[in-house]
């Protein structure tokens, strides 16, 4: 079964990674995501509920964040997005109080397993050593 990409994971980082003036990227989660999601990385495996709350810190705190896909490739159920995400966090972020004059650029991958019109997990890098190096400047 192949991925549909348009209709999960566009919105995905349209609509739920990028912040939109006046959305709420929760709904779209909650479509968009498997009840039995998972997220994981090197570090620590997430549950719908635990991204969904991330992501709604992630859009108080970088009001400007833009998740942007450059490319994908789909095999099967599986999608691997190379992203590059950007923004200008305000506030506690990383270990630094930032007031949102600085901001970061960096490349994002991520390997989704879609099954039943719904994404079921995301193996995900980011590289937030680079970010923090742009925001300390």
């Amino acid at each position: 079964m192949a991925v549909d990409f348009p209709s999960v994971l566009i919105p995905f980082y349209r609509e739920a990674l990028t912040v939109k003036t006046g959305g709420n990227p929760t709904p779209v989660l909650q479509r968009v995501l498997s009840d039995r999601f998972r997220s994981i990385n090197g570090s620590e495996t997430k549950d719908k509920a635990t991204l969904m709350a991330q992501v709604e810190g992630f859009w108080k705190l970088i009001p400007d964040l833009k998740w942007e896909p450059q490319e994908k490739l789909e095999q099967d159920n599986k999608a691997v997005v190379r992203s590059i995400a950007t923004g200008s966090p305000r506030g506690p972020f990383m270990g630094l109080t930032l007031d949102g004059s600085r901001s970061f650029r960096i490349d994002t991958i991520d390997i989704h397993t879609v099954e039943d019109g719904q994404i079921l997990e995301v193996h995900h890098l980011e590289d937030w050593a680079t970010a923090l190096r742009q925001l300390r400047g």
